[in-house]
């Protein structure tokens, strides 16, 4: 169905608006006087592209940065795997009009090549099954790798939604259906093999894998992208039945069976997983006390002002506080019963989960560089040695914005990882300058980050935090080097210009909030 949408002056260059065409929603986009008309909803979670943002031809969706290219529709950052469908546009004098099908689909696979293995013999293995590898496998397609790939996983799963494990799905708002970021069908389609396996050794030198029932295998390129195993508290009682860590699909699932009968909880950690399991066994119905270290939840990470926000909206939500303190033991019959902290206060619970963060899996790697908190050190394409990368939680990158190695635990960059590692590994690689984000789910919050820093010298927040409306910047050395907020818009447009390396100095930033303006929209 072909429609008028507009005049050719109704946008000016960089800019864009939703319009109609046969009552369905197409995001019409202008870009050095051409018009170009694609789907309105993100391909991942449905999000408003008319509320995400519009830079040098690329759109980013507000929830969680999905970018696409406004001219082909194609991904260019996750974490939506597919892309939009893009539409014919026609200009008849002041005319502008859009020709959108009446079946047209909601999203459109990547463009991809052929498993060819007659063609191309050689072997690409990835080691890992989550969101590094679930990028990494499509991108080599895309990137027209048509030999095999195999991947080598402990989970006997294909990857998965693993941020929704500690929101939706254990709050009981989520069906496990939607947790599979394929179908099955669509790795065979592609040509892309599965084998439960562990690999308990790799040698970086031959690219040799000993795998954990005694088998071994070589690839001609490899990508490590193992992921994070979570830390362990080594206090008494840690072994009692419900005491659980959250990390994986099966974990995830083993809380949710025990919440079924369980009327108190006690989360230990006061930073992500921690305060998102918290929020999302108080949906349940659970009477819920968090323990943690700090003074304030999340104070090391994200600051006071915002630690102590999200803390009052637990509170707001039932969510009990043991802070300040540390877990000692645990103690029970035949499952726990009873959480001991370090002052001598004994907390009641029928489940426990554990949630102080993770470390790399990288003890099996042998023949490689690694930091001091065991991720192994890359280049500015994530190799680690000639035909070996990682990807995600494992990798210790050059972070392109701050100039400064980082290791990230964040699942996007894990899928930005992903791509980037497997178009290095099919002969097109770039160094990879990805913008790091993530977000995290507190009830009704949603926050987003952006951005690295390692601590701040000054907080500048701009709105409201205290009615969650807000942005925080980070400013270290000078420079502006992350952000965090409620304010999608915002935090969008400072995604494009840290992209962009066009972040307003601190000063800038100052004087735009005394003349009470946005602090980076225009």
């Amino acid at each position: 169905m072909e429609e008028r949408v507009a005049s050719v002056n109704d946008l000016r260059d960089g800019e864009m608006k939703q319009v109609l065409v046969g009552g369905k929603k197409v995001l019409l986009c202008k870009i050095s006087g051409e018009f170009h008309a694609l789907g309105a909803r993100c391909p991942h979670w449905g999000g408003s592209l008319t509320k995400g943002t519009f830079h040098e031809g690329r759109v980013s969706c507000p929830l969680h940065e999905s970018t696409f290219d406004v001219r082909s529709g194609h991904v260019l950052e996750p974490p939506s795997l597919d892309a939009v469908p893009t539409f014919a546009v026609r200009i008849d004098g002041d005319d502008v009009f859009v020709d959108r099908p009446d079946d047209a689909p909601s999203h459109v696979e990547m463009p991809v090549c052929a498993c060819r293995p007659e063609n191309d013999d050689r072997v690409f293995t990835v080691i890992g099954g989550g969101a590094a590898a679930a990028t990494a496998v499509e991108a080599l397609r895309e990137a027209c790798y048509a030999g095999r790939i195999v991947v080598l996983s402990k989970e006997d799963r294909w990857p998965y939604d693993r941020p929704n494990l500690s929101k939706d799905f254990l709050a009981g708002t989520m069906e496990a259906k939607w947790l599979p970021l394929r179908a099955p069908r669509f790795y065979e389609e592609h040509g892309v093999e599965r084998i439960h396996k562990r690999v308990v050794a790799f040698d970086v030198k031959t690219r040799t894998m000993l795998l954990d029932d005694g088998a071994s295998m070589t690839a001609d390129a490899v990508l490590i992208a193992t992921g994070g195993t979570p830390h362990k508290l080594h206090v008494p009682g840690e072994e009692l039945p419900n005491v659980f860590t959250l990390r994986t699909w099966d974990d995830a699932e083993a809380v949710i069976a025990a919440a079924q009968s369980a009327t108190k909880a006690v989360v230990v950690g006061s930073s992500f997983i921690g305060m998102e399991s918290a929020a999302a066994l108080v949906q349940r119905g659970l009477d819920v006390t968090v323990v943690g270290p700090q003074a304030v939840p999340f104070e090391r990470v994200l600051g006071e002002p915002v630690g102590r926000m999200l803390k009052e909206l637990h509170e707001e939500n039932g969510t009990r506080f043991a802070l300040g303190r540390r877990v000692v033991r645990f103690t029970g019959e035949t499952a726990v019963e009873t959480v001991e902290l370090d002052d001598g206060a004994e907390l009641k619970a029928d489940l426990v989960v554990v949630g102080i963060g993770v470390r790399p899996v990288t003890g099996f790697v042998e023949g490689a560089h690694k930091a001091d908190d065991g991720g192994l050190l890359v280049d500015e394409q994530l190799r680690v040695a000639p035909d070996v990368w990682a990807a995600g939680d494992v990798a210790t990158y050059p972070e392109a914005h701050t100039g400064v190695r980082a290791r990230v635990e964040h699942w996007r960059l894990a899928q930005q990882h992903g791509r980037a590692a497997a178009f290095s590994m099919a002969g097109s690689g770039e160094p990879f300058t990805g913008v790091p984000f993530f977000w995290t789910q507190h009830f009704a919050v949603q926050l987003n980050y952006a951005g690295y820093t390692r601590g701040w010298d000054e907080i500048i927040v701009t709105g409201d935090i205290a009615a969650r409306d807000f942005t925080v910047f980070y400013v270290k050395g000078g420079k502006i080097t992350a952000a965090c907020g409620t304010q999608t818009g915002e935090m969008g447009a400072f995604v494009d210009l840290l992209r962009a390396h066009a972040v307003p100095a601190p000063d800038e930033l100052r004087d735009r909030r005394a003349a009470g303006l946005p602090a980076l929209l225009r």
